[in-house]
């Protein structure tokens, strides 16, 4: 039997709770720095005296989105990620491209998925997940959408 890459996990019972929060109002944003989705956060604790010490979390983020090109060159993008607290949920890159301007913007319907681990510590830790934006060369921007958090507890 092979060990699985540091890049994966193996998960055999479902998940010990499943957070959900999710809103219909348009979010925009032209800025080059992460900002977050308003209402697109789960308060989320480990440690002494919360639901569990650690915990592998699965993030799923849906929703409609929008990217117009400020430059008109095809190459501007709306990213998106998750995090956990201060920590970036896995994949991690420099490319997080959840839209792309191209030809006439229109809202078309957009999800991923990240995940991030925290081993097990008596310490109290807010890792609460909250969604981010940021342009690149654009404005862009986010609707109807939902976010789920699965929490499996270590």
């Amino acid at each position: 039997m092979s060990t699985p890459a540091p890049s994966s996990f193996r998960i055999t019972t479902a998940p010990d709770l499943v957070y959900g929060v999710w809103d219909a109002e348009r979010f925009e944003t032209r800025s080059a720095d992460w900002v977050q989705v308003p209402g697109a956060e789960v308060h989320l604790m480990l440690g002494q005296g919360w639901p569990s010490y650690g915990a592998q979390f699965v993030a799923t983020f849906s929703a409609e989105a929008l990217c117009s090109d400020n430059d008109k060159d095809g190459q501007g993008v709306l990213q998106a990620t998750v995090f956990f607290g201060d920590t970036q949920a896995e994949p991690v890159s420099g490319n997080h491209r959840f839209v792309t301007a191209r030809g006439n913007p229109e809202w078309s319907s957009h999800t991923f998925i990240r995940t991030v681990r925290f081993e097990p510590d008596s310490a109290v830790r807010d890792v609460s997940a909250r969604v981010k934006l940021k342009a690149s060369g654009a404005e862009g921007g986010v609707q109807n959408w939902f976010l789920k958090i699965e929490r499996f507890s270590l």
